[in-house]
């Protein structure tokens, strides 16, 4: 991000000469602002990005209302194509999120996606966590409203995989629908450094630990900071989480909703890493190392919705 100390655990740029395992070659550093594809990369994190950073994939899928005709025929001829089946020697999360912010639960698409050789077809905002070895894709959109951010991440530095044409070591292991969370965990319990948000402020939309999906070894959620004027945390009067650390790393992110512009994050956020302060007006990933201490996070401005994301591990609880 800068050249302050601390400045190079928050990424803000998207990363060039990427090629993508499946689709466009090049793809990730050909975005233009207002002249969008269906499917726009904001940021791809690596080790590369950041210390010790995990890698993510953060992105816009649009709506067809959103696609310039020409970059969508572009796409086309060049034969790009999703993802096909394979495995990861890490764990992933796969992820959807809706943009009906009357009803951020509702995905406003649906969504054909195969584990182990078994189809599931969904139209809700979801976390889907996929163990290592776990054989998944391929993905498709059989229908789509409205435009729907996505990430996927894993607790490693680089995106490794292999193809895989016979069944994983999960074929056959009982009901693998578990794998999918559709909503925030019911009485979950706020370590002391935050605070139960209002939900005219603040909605998560899920969360997902060791005991949501049992075995699971990361901790994550996501959600919505609403535009308002009238209240402390919508202000930077009041921090959303207070300073803290934790044993294991972590992932922030925060990103806007300007679709003729995906790296506005449509207001101002302060972030504070080991007693620095950071300023960001774009959209951003903070990776925290673990035993880095970390917050307060400030929202001091927000002109449209932002969309937030953790996740956290090694762990089976956050705290």
């Amino acid at each position: 991000m800068d050249e302050s100390k601390y400045g190079k655990y928050i990424v803000t740029e998207l990363k060039k000469n990427i090629i993508l395992p499946w689709g466009v070659p090049g793809v990730l550093d050909e975005y233009e602002p207002g002249k969008n594809r269906p499917m726009e990369h904001v940021l791809w994190l690596d080790g590369d990005q950041a210390p010790g950073c995990f890698y993510s994939e953060c992105v816009w899928f649009f709506s067809p209302d959103k696609v310039n005709p020409e970059k969508l025929e572009k796409m086309r001829k060049a034969g790009g194509g999703g993802p096909r089946p394979h495995t990861h020697p890490f764990d992933e999360l796969f992820t959807f999120w809706g943009t009906d912010f009357d009803n951020p639960h509702d995905l406003g698409a649906e969504v054909e996606f195969w584990l182990e050789d078994q189809q599931f077809i969904f139209s809700k905002s979801c976390f889907l966590y996929i163990p290592a070895g776990m054989k998944h894709c391929p993905i498709q959109f059989t229908r789509i409203d409205r435009s729907i951010f996505h990430f996927s991440f894993a607790p490693a530095q680089r995106y490794d995989f292999t193809e895989i044409s016979g069944g994983g070591e999960y074929a056959g292991k009982g009901d693998i629908g578990k794998y999918f969370v559709f909503q925030d965990k019911p009485n979950l319990k706020l370590p002391e450094y935050r605070h139960e948000i209002p939900k005219d402020v603040a909605q998560r939309v899920a969360y997902l630990d060791g005991e949501v999906v049992p075995g699971a070894n990361l901790c994550a959620e996501a959600g919505w900071f609403w535009p308002g004027e009238k209240h402390p945390l919508q202000t930077g009067e009041e921090p959303i989480v207070k300073a803290h650390t934790h044993p294991y790393s972590e992932m922030i992110g925060l990103f806007g909703t300007n679709l003729n512009d995906i790296h506005d994050l449509c207001g101002e956020v302060e972030l504070w890493i080991n007693g620095e302060q950071h300023i960001m007006n774009k959209s951003f990933v903070a990776f925290i190392p673990a035993g880095m201490e970390h917050c307060p996070l400030n929202i001091r401005r927000i002109d449209k919705p932002i969309f937030h994301f953790a996740v956290s591990g090694p762990t089976k609880t956050y705290g």
